[in-house]
């Protein structure tokens, strides 16, 4: 494995930390020490009930009283219900879309696309599709999820677009934001607009179209 790889080992152990770190921005400090178990049980409460009712529907009392706890409780720990939502999709779910390390960084690149595909055809679907909708109207929302779960995904997929470049397997003039958005964006259309599965097949076309217009010609 080439030594540039040990860095997105490294990155990916960091990646968790690095997601959450905007979104804790908005933990209240505040009040009497945390317990872990009940932070723990306040984050579970609310992934399960926003996976299935929706961000919408879900109020921070129907939260608690599923986790056993206060109101207070909760604003002792996120001023809003944007910084929870996102803390617990991060924490709780965040580690299974983390980037795996390949032989090479297209390896790389088509073992994460196919990370985010398992994951949004799982039963988190519902999760992710609220967010996005949601975050159109709710400014607090928009900028945790940009900040916490789109950011990181880009930066890690920029990072292997590069290493792609350096190991001679994509072009050198490569537009790295465009071709960011030339790998994630039919993902989120499919998922969002529903517009065909997003399954194997798809990734495989869509992967091989991204190749035909970025893969590294001999003359280059």
């Amino acid at each position: 494995m080439l030594i540039c790889y040990s860095r997105y080992r490294k990155d990916a152990r960091r990646r968790s930390m690095v997601r959450q770190e905007t979104v804790k921005q908005d933990v209240v400090k505040l009040g009497r020490p945390r317990s872990a178990t009940a932070e723990r049980a306040i984050l579970q409460a609310t992934l399960d009930l926003v996976s299935v009712s929706g961000y919408r529907d879900v109020t921070v009392d129907a939260i608690a009283a599923r986790a056993g706890v206060s109101k207070m409780t909760v604003y002792r720990r996120w001023l809003h219900k944007a910084a929870l939502v996102m803390d617990a999709l991060l924490t709780l779910v965040g580690p299974d879309t983390d980037f795996v390390a390949g032989t090479r960084a297209l390896d790389s690149m088509r073992l994460q696309l196919e990370q985010q595909a398992r994951f949004l055809r799982g039963p988190r679907r519902l999760l992710i599709c609220s967010l996005l909708a949601e975050a159109q109207t709710d400014t607090e929302l928009a900028r945790a999820f940009r900040e916490g779960w789109i950011a990181p995904q880009r930066n890690g997929m920029s990072r292997l677009l590069q290493s792609a470049v350096e190991q001679g397997d994509l072009r050198k003039d490569i537009d790295l934001e465009i071709a960011i958005d030339a790998l994630y964006g039919p993902i989120y259309s499919r998922l969002v607009l529903g517009t065909g599965k997003i399954n194997r097949a798809f990734l495989d076309a869509l992967f091989e179209a991204f190749l035909r217009g970025h893969k590294r010609r001999k003359q280059d």
